[in-house]
């Protein structure tokens, strides 16, 4: 049986999940650190994965509706 190679992209996902998952991280105080320093070109790249995530996450609360 073949075993499920892990893309750079779920390591990535893993970590940020990880990190997120510290219940005592102010989220609206780490928006405003990375908005303050982060360029508008990574800021951009963070959008879109913002924004796939509620996507897929909107694509699977339908299929769980049906």
């Amino acid at each position: 049986m073949r075993r499920h190679i892990i893309t750079k992209e779920e390591k990535v996902a893993k970590t940020i999940m990880e990190k997120l998952s510290d219940l005592t991280l102010d989220l609206e105080m780490l928006g405003y650190y990375i908005a303050l320093n982060v360029s508008g070109v990574l800021y951009n790249r963070f959008q879109i994965v913002a924004e796939t995530a509620i996507d897929e996450k909107e694509k699977q609360n339908g299929r769980n509706h049906i």
